[in-house]
């Protein structure tokens, strides 16, 4: 029996006994009401809630016909059963002023997990769906397939980072949103179609576009379901009027839900948000909440063939389960990898101001400091120079340009070469124009290449090619023509020389820092690449 439910019986006409529900005031554990209407209802065969009015409406009729044939027998008078489903009887109406101006507020919000097929739920645990696979290793070739032909593979780690945080559940939790940006035609779909079928039933479709709207007051409705993933195909970030509703939602933040004909109520969302976009996210300056919380995913621009493509994305459905555990593993891999992260490119797409500071990185980072005239006076040949829209007044420069300093002095201060100038940045951020921390005394950057002793693959990719030791000079000992031994026959410890075949690729890093010199940090990091 439901606790917020009894059984009651009168009778109005002579022989005839009316059964019909009597609804308990109580903080029942089986009903939940929000907004001042109904919300959920416990299923015990189902062992999930339900958010479907219609489920609550059955399981009451359900009541009420039990005890009808329990007691149809003790009863000497006809039984007259007063269903919810019968509009004449009234009951439905006794249901709605009990849910909407009786009962108070009172609720868990539902599905802050996921529950994988096989998963076993009990009320506690607040569920009210359940996925149609189960979670596990398996093979994800078409998958495999697709991803790394549509990007590349440090993009790819992105999306599956994001994905695996959803799987975990710690997606109710990490304060970033992912936007994925690039021309029409390039993969972005295909994701977010890819996302929708590994969580469906916990996604809602929403408008970017409202959420930075002022005057939008329903724009939280499309997330009422609290969702645990969030997707737009066609976003436009580009004119934002004001980002501080989509940062609170991002952040998890408790927010008021305002839907259309119900009381308002408050609520904490824990949705990660997936938004493809041809526009890039307007980022108004380095203050704003969305470089810290945006992720920014580009497509490689690369495309299978339509017959190759079509393949791969029907036989992804039944990848879903092995798909899910693999995104997993990537994010429990490092699940803080994006921690730091800076989004470069829409930062370089959108704010001119950040686009002066990248064209001044090397100035500003030789000298760890300037003063702001010095600065002033750059920033208004690059305005001219760049033909800039929109110039900063001097005053809300000097604010701007703090955000890229350790340390600002208004005060006059003497320098090693004696000079005493006013109004001093020093203490260069350098950690915002790399997406990483790699210029902060103590870290040590981590690339994907990483050398160390290990059997050499190309000794044995190669190892039937022409080769011969080195002279102590560091030439070849002798012609190629007369040269009878291979590479398998050498030891490749000592310096020597290969003849690789025509079509063998050689790719040769030889970047410079910024005295001339070559760099292994930037050739490792372009290789990473």
């Amino acid at each position: 029996m439901l606790d917020f439910l009894m059984i009651a019986t009168r009778s109005k006409k002579r022989d005839v006994i009316e059964v019909y529900p009597k609804f308990i005031i109580k903080k029942s554990s089986d009903l939940m009401i929000r907004g001042g209407d109904f919300y959920a209802v416990w299923i015990e065969e189902r062992g999930l809630w339900s958010t479907d009015e219609q489920d609550a409406l059955q399981l009451r009729d359900r009541e009420l016909d039990r005890y009808g044939a329990e007691n149809r027998d003790r009863s000497d008078g006809n039984i007259r059963i007063l269903h919810m489903w019968d509009a004449e009887s009234g009951m439905i109406d006794s249901w709605h002023k009990y849910c909407q101006r009786q009962m108070r507020d009172n609720f868990v919000t539902l599905d802050n997990g996921l529950i994988f097929a096989n998963t076993e739920t009990s009320k506690g645990d607040y569920a009210s769906k359940k996925l149609s696979y189960a979670l596990g290793e398996g093979d994800i070739s078409a998958y495999d397939r697709l991803m790394s032909t549509l990007y590349l593979p440090e993009e790819r780690h992105k999306i599956e980072w994001a994905i695996g945080s959803v799987v975990c559940g710690d997606s109710r939790k990490i304060q970033k949103f992912m936007v994925l940006h690039g021309s029409a035609g390039t993969g972005k779909s295909t994701v977010l179609n890819i996302i929708t079928q590994l969580f469906e039933g916990y996604c809602e479709t929403f408008r970017s576009k409202d959420l930075g709207s002022v005057n939008n007051t329903f724009a939280l409705e499309p997330f009422k379901s609290n969702p645990l993933v969030a997707i737009e195909h066609d976003g436009d970030l580009s004119r934002i009027e004001d980002n501080t509703r989509l940062n609170s939602l991002v952040s998890h933040e408790v927010m008021t839900v305002n839907e259309k004909f119900k009381s308002a109520y408050s609520n904490q969302f824990r949705c990660f948000l997936f938004i493809g976009t041809n526009k890039p996210v307007k980022i108004t300056d380095a203050k704003s909440g969305l470089i810290r919380r945006l992720i920014d995913v580009s497509p490689s621009g690369n495309k299978l063939s339509v017959k190759d493509y079509d393949a791969a994305v029907e036989q992804i459905r039944y990848e879903l389960g092995a798909i899910a555990w693999h995104c997993q593993k990537v994010y429990m891999d490092d699940p803080g990898a994006y921690d730091t992260y800076i989004p470069i490119a829409m930062l370089g797409a959108t704010n001119e101001f950040y686009n002066f500071m990248e064209d001044s990185y090397h100035i500003f980072k030789k000298e760890d400091g300037t003063t702001l005239k010095a600065a002033w006076e750059m920033y208004k040949n690059y305005c001219d120079d760049a033909k800039a829209s929109y110039v900063m007044r001097k005053m809300i420069f000097k604010e701007e340009l703090k955000n890229y300093f350790r340390e600002y002095t208004d005060d006059r201060m003497t320098l090693e070469d004696g000079s005493r100038p006013w109004n001093y940045y020093s203490g260069f951020r350098t950690e915002k124009f790399r997406g990483r921390l790699d210029d902060v005394p103590g870290h040590t950057k981590e690339y994907r290449i990483v050398f160390e002793d290990i059997p050499s693959i190309f000794d044995r990719e190669c190892a039937g090619c022409p080769a011969q030791y080195a002279t102590e000079k560091g030439t070849p000992s002798q012609k190629w023509d007369t040269v009878d031994t291979e590479l398998s026959d050498l030891d490749t410890s000592k310096t020597h020389y290969v003849k690789v075949p025509e079509d063998h690729i050689v790719i040769d890093f030889d970047i410079k820092d910024e005295d001339g010199e070559k760099s292994y940090e930037r050739n490792i990091a372009a290789a990473s690449r």
